[in-house]
Protein backbone atom coordinates (compact mmCIF):
# COMPACT_ATOMS: atom_id res chain seq x y z
CA UNK A 1 0.00 0.00 0.00
CA UNK A 2 1.57 3.53 -0.99
CA UNK A 3 0.40 7.03 0.65
CA UNK A 4 0.80 10.16 -1.98
CA UNK A 5 -0.03 13.69 -0.51
CA UNK A 6 -3.16 12.94 1.40
CA UNK A 7 -4.86 10.01 -0.64
CA UNK A 8 -3.71 6.10 0.13
CA UNK A 9 -3.87 4.13 -2.74
CA UNK A 10 -2.91 0.85 -3.47
CA UNK A 11 -1.55 -0.63 -7.22
CA UNK A 12 -1.90 -4.19 -7.79
CA UNK A 13 1.48 -5.74 -7.59
CA UNK A 14 3.91 -6.68 -10.26
CA UNK A 15 1.29 -4.93 -12.71
CA UNK A 16 4.35 -2.75 -14.41
CA UNK A 17 3.11 0.26 -13.48
CA UNK A 18 4.33 3.50 -10.75
CA UNK A 19 2.89 6.56 -10.10
CA UNK A 20 5.49 8.19 -12.88
CA UNK A 21 2.94 5.84 -15.40
CA UNK A 22 1.41 7.95 -18.08
CA UNK A 23 -1.99 8.06 -18.89
CA UNK A 24 -4.74 9.71 -21.00
CA UNK A 25 -8.12 9.70 -21.05
CA UNK A 26 -10.72 10.38 -24.05
CA UNK A 27 -14.11 12.30 -23.37
CA UNK A 28 -16.59 14.38 -24.62
CA UNK A 29 -15.49 17.96 -25.40
CA UNK A 30 -18.97 19.06 -23.37
CA UNK A 31 -17.69 17.13 -20.21
CA UNK A 32 -14.10 18.72 -20.15
CA UNK A 33 -15.24 22.18 -19.84
CA UNK A 34 -17.53 21.35 -16.99
CA UNK A 35 -14.44 19.03 -15.68
CA UNK A 36 -12.29 22.52 -16.16
CA UNK A 37 -14.53 25.21 -14.84
CA UNK A 38 -16.06 23.57 -11.87
CA UNK A 39 -12.78 21.51 -10.86
CA UNK A 40 -15.39 18.86 -10.45
CA UNK A 41 -14.71 14.91 -11.85
CA UNK A 42 -17.49 12.44 -12.46
CA UNK A 43 -16.80 8.97 -11.71
CA UNK A 44 -19.49 6.51 -13.10
CA UNK A 45 -20.56 3.47 -11.68
CA UNK A 46 -19.44 0.29 -13.71
CA UNK A 47 -23.38 -1.34 -13.30
CA UNK A 48 -24.23 2.09 -15.35
CA UNK A 49 -21.43 1.94 -18.27
CA UNK A 50 -23.24 2.14 -21.29
CA UNK A 51 -21.02 -1.06 -22.81
CA UNK A 52 -22.49 -4.50 -21.66
CA UNK A 53 -19.22 -5.84 -21.88
CA UNK A 54 -18.13 -3.34 -19.67
CA UNK A 55 -20.30 -3.93 -16.69
CA UNK A 56 -19.69 -7.81 -16.13
CA UNK A 57 -16.29 -9.84 -15.43
CA UNK A 58 -15.83 -11.91 -18.52
CA UNK A 59 -16.60 -15.03 -16.29
CA UNK A 60 -16.44 -18.57 -17.68
CA UNK A 61 -18.30 -21.53 -15.55
CA UNK A 62 -15.92 -24.63 -15.22
CA UNK A 63 -16.51 -27.48 -17.47
CA UNK A 64 -18.85 -30.17 -16.07
CA UNK A 65 -15.82 -32.78 -16.76
CA UNK A 66 -12.46 -33.11 -14.88
CA UNK A 67 -9.14 -33.07 -15.84
CA UNK A 68 -9.08 -36.35 -16.48
CA UNK A 69 -12.19 -36.05 -18.59
CA UNK A 70 -14.53 -37.93 -16.37
CA UNK A 71 -18.18 -35.99 -15.24
CA UNK A 72 -18.11 -33.93 -12.14
CA UNK A 73 -19.76 -36.07 -9.04
CA UNK A 74 -23.09 -34.47 -7.54
CA UNK A 75 -21.23 -33.45 -5.08
CA UNK A 76 -18.28 -31.51 -7.34
CA UNK A 77 -21.06 -29.91 -8.96
CA UNK A 78 -23.16 -28.77 -6.01
CA UNK A 79 -19.51 -27.05 -5.16
CA UNK A 80 -18.63 -25.76 -8.25
CA UNK A 81 -22.30 -24.54 -8.35
CA UNK A 82 -21.49 -22.87 -5.16
CA UNK A 83 -18.19 -21.35 -6.05
CA UNK A 84 -20.13 -19.80 -9.28
CA UNK A 85 -23.27 -18.10 -6.98
CA UNK A 86 -19.86 -16.57 -5.07
CA UNK A 87 -18.59 -15.12 -8.01
CA UNK A 88 -21.77 -13.52 -9.61
CA UNK A 89 -22.03 -12.24 -6.17
CA UNK A 90 -18.99 -10.37 -5.91
CA UNK A 91 -19.56 -8.97 -9.40
CA UNK A 92 -23.19 -7.61 -8.24
CA UNK A 93 -21.70 -6.30 -5.15
CA UNK A 94 -18.69 -4.52 -7.70
CA UNK A 95 -20.38 -3.60 -9.84
CA UNK A 96 -21.38 -0.46 -8.19
CA UNK A 97 -17.69 0.45 -7.72
CA UNK A 98 -17.13 4.17 -9.13
CA UNK A 99 -15.06 2.97 -11.43
CA UNK A 100 -12.18 5.37 -13.86
CA UNK A 101 -10.94 4.29 -17.29
CA UNK A 102 -7.64 5.33 -18.49
CA UNK A 103 -5.31 4.21 -21.76
CA UNK A 104 -1.41 4.08 -20.62
CA UNK A 105 -1.35 4.76 -24.75
CA UNK A 106 -0.40 8.13 -24.38
CA UNK A 107 0.43 8.85 -27.99
CA UNK A 108 -2.72 8.88 -29.76
CA UNK A 109 -5.37 6.17 -31.46
CA UNK A 110 -7.94 6.62 -34.08
CA UNK A 111 -10.03 3.74 -32.25
CA UNK A 112 -10.43 5.89 -29.32
CA UNK A 113 -10.91 8.60 -30.83
CA UNK A 114 -14.21 6.79 -32.67
CA UNK A 115 -15.15 3.86 -29.80
CA UNK A 116 -18.18 2.67 -29.80
CA UNK A 117 -19.39 5.19 -32.77
CA UNK A 118 -19.10 7.98 -29.73
CA UNK A 119 -16.60 9.83 -31.51
CA UNK A 120 -15.46 11.34 -28.20
CA UNK A 121 -14.17 14.96 -29.02
CA UNK A 122 -10.71 15.81 -26.32
CA UNK A 123 -8.34 13.47 -24.56
CA UNK A 124 -6.42 14.65 -21.36
CA UNK A 125 -3.17 13.65 -20.10
CA UNK A 126 -1.87 12.70 -16.87
CA UNK A 127 -0.04 9.83 -14.72
CA UNK A 128 -1.12 7.68 -11.86
CA UNK A 129 0.35 9.72 -9.36
CA UNK A 130 -0.87 13.03 -10.41
CA UNK A 131 -4.46 11.69 -10.81
CA UNK A 132 -4.51 10.27 -7.01
CA UNK A 133 -2.74 13.46 -5.85
CA UNK A 134 -5.13 15.67 -7.19
CA UNK A 135 -8.03 14.45 -5.27
CA UNK A 136 -6.03 15.72 -2.00
CA UNK A 137 -7.98 14.16 1.11
CA UNK A 138 -11.15 12.55 0.51
CA UNK A 139 -13.13 9.78 2.12
CA UNK A 140 -12.22 7.13 -0.58
CA UNK A 141 -9.05 5.24 -1.12
CA UNK A 142 -8.24 4.77 -4.88
CA UNK A 143 -7.07 1.37 -5.62
CA UNK A 144 -5.44 1.39 -9.08
CA UNK A 145 -4.63 -1.39 -11.67
CA UNK A 146 -3.40 -2.32 -15.42
CA UNK A 147 -6.59 -4.78 -16.91
CA UNK A 148 -5.88 -8.11 -17.96
CA UNK A 149 -7.82 -9.99 -20.92
CA UNK A 150 -8.79 -12.98 -20.65
CA UNK A 151 -11.67 -14.90 -19.32
CA UNK A 152 -11.33 -16.07 -15.58
CA UNK A 153 -12.74 -19.19 -13.72
CA UNK A 154 -14.36 -19.65 -10.65
CA UNK A 155 -10.77 -20.78 -8.77
CA UNK A 156 -10.12 -16.93 -8.47
CA UNK A 157 -12.14 -15.90 -5.93
CA UNK A 158 -10.29 -12.94 -4.73
CA UNK A 159 -10.49 -9.22 -5.64
CA UNK A 160 -8.61 -9.47 -8.20
CA UNK A 161 -11.46 -10.80 -10.39
CA UNK A 162 -12.23 -6.80 -10.71
CA UNK A 163 -9.13 -6.70 -12.70
CA UNK A 164 -10.06 -8.53 -15.86
CA UNK A 165 -11.68 -7.75 -18.81
CA UNK A 166 -12.64 -9.47 -21.98
CA UNK A 167 -9.81 -10.38 -24.35
CA UNK A 168 -11.85 -8.52 -26.99
CA UNK A 169 -10.47 -5.01 -25.04
CA UNK A 170 -7.24 -5.87 -25.36
CA UNK A 171 -5.67 -2.57 -27.75
CA UNK A 172 -7.29 -0.29 -24.74
CA UNK A 173 -4.64 -0.95 -22.66
CA UNK A 174 -6.61 0.12 -20.14
CA UNK A 175 -5.51 1.54 -16.49
CA UNK A 176 -8.20 1.32 -14.21
CA UNK A 177 -9.39 3.53 -10.78
CA UNK A 178 -11.34 2.05 -8.07
CA UNK A 179 -12.94 4.04 -5.51
CA UNK A 180 -13.77 2.43 -2.47
CA UNK A 181 -14.45 3.36 1.22
CA UNK A 182 -12.27 0.40 2.96
CA UNK A 183 -8.53 0.55 2.53
CA UNK A 184 -7.98 -3.14 3.20
CA UNK A 185 -10.10 -4.25 0.52
CA UNK A 186 -11.91 -3.23 -2.43
CA UNK A 187 -15.93 -2.62 -2.17
CA UNK A 188 -18.34 0.13 -2.91
CA UNK A 189 -19.98 2.85 -0.83
CA UNK A 190 -24.03 2.20 0.29
CA UNK A 191 -25.10 4.30 -2.62
CA UNK A 192 -27.06 3.75 -5.33
CA UNK A 193 -26.91 6.89 -7.77
CA UNK A 194 -25.33 5.77 -10.86
CA UNK A 195 -21.93 8.63 -10.05
CA UNK A 196 -19.82 10.27 -8.03
CA UNK A 197 -18.89 13.31 -7.86
CA UNK A 198 -15.34 14.81 -6.38
CA UNK A 199 -13.40 18.25 -5.71
CA UNK A 200 -9.86 17.92 -8.50
CA UNK A 201 -7.38 20.31 -8.76
CA UNK A 202 -7.07 20.43 -12.63
CA UNK A 203 -4.31 21.88 -12.72
CA UNK A 204 -2.75 18.45 -11.10
CA UNK A 205 -4.47 16.20 -13.22
CA UNK A 206 -4.21 17.58 -16.37
CA UNK A 207 -1.10 17.82 -18.08
CA UNK A 208 -2.02 18.32 -21.27
CA UNK A 209 -4.81 18.45 -24.07
CA UNK A 210 -5.39 17.12 -26.92
CA UNK A 211 -8.30 18.21 -29.23
CA UNK A 212 -10.70 15.82 -31.25
CA UNK A 213 -9.57 15.40 -35.08
CA UNK A 214 -13.17 15.23 -35.99
CA UNK A 215 -13.71 18.96 -34.70
CA UNK A 216 -12.86 20.74 -37.66
CA UNK A 217 -9.83 22.67 -38.05
CA UNK A 218 -10.97 26.54 -37.29
CA UNK A 219 -13.19 25.66 -34.41
CA UNK A 220 -10.48 23.39 -32.56
CA UNK A 221 -8.10 26.27 -32.68
CA UNK A 222 -10.38 28.62 -30.82
CA UNK A 223 -11.24 25.95 -28.66
CA UNK A 224 -7.69 25.12 -28.40
CA UNK A 225 -6.34 28.73 -27.40
CA UNK A 226 -9.59 29.61 -25.06
CA UNK A 227 -8.76 26.39 -22.93
CA UNK A 228 -4.91 27.25 -22.93
CA UNK A 229 -5.56 30.83 -22.24
CA UNK A 230 -8.12 30.57 -19.49
CA UNK A 231 -6.89 27.65 -17.29
CA UNK A 232 -2.68 27.96 -18.66
CA UNK A 233 -2.99 24.08 -19.72
CA UNK A 234 -1.10 22.87 -22.79
CA UNK A 235 -3.40 22.35 -25.52
CA UNK A 236 -3.11 20.94 -28.70
CA UNK A 237 -4.86 19.65 -31.99
CA UNK A 238 -4.77 16.04 -33.31
CA UNK A 239 -1.71 15.18 -35.40
CA UNK A 240 -4.40 12.75 -36.84
CA UNK A 241 -6.61 13.40 -40.11
CA UNK A 242 -10.12 12.14 -41.14
CA UNK A 243 -11.67 12.57 -44.53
Amino acid sequence: MEKTGNTLYKIMRDAGISGNTEICQYMDIDYLRALLSKEMYYVKRKKFFMDNREKSIPFKTCCVLNQYGKKFTPEQNARQESINQSVRKFEEISSMMPTSCWTERVTENALMWDRNGERHKACIKSTIGDFVNAFGQMEYTIWCGKMLYEYIHTSIISDDIIWYKEPYFSDEREIRFYFSKEFSKVIPDDRTDDHILLSVNINCLIKEIVLSPYIKREAAEEIRKSFQEKYKIVTKLSEIRVS
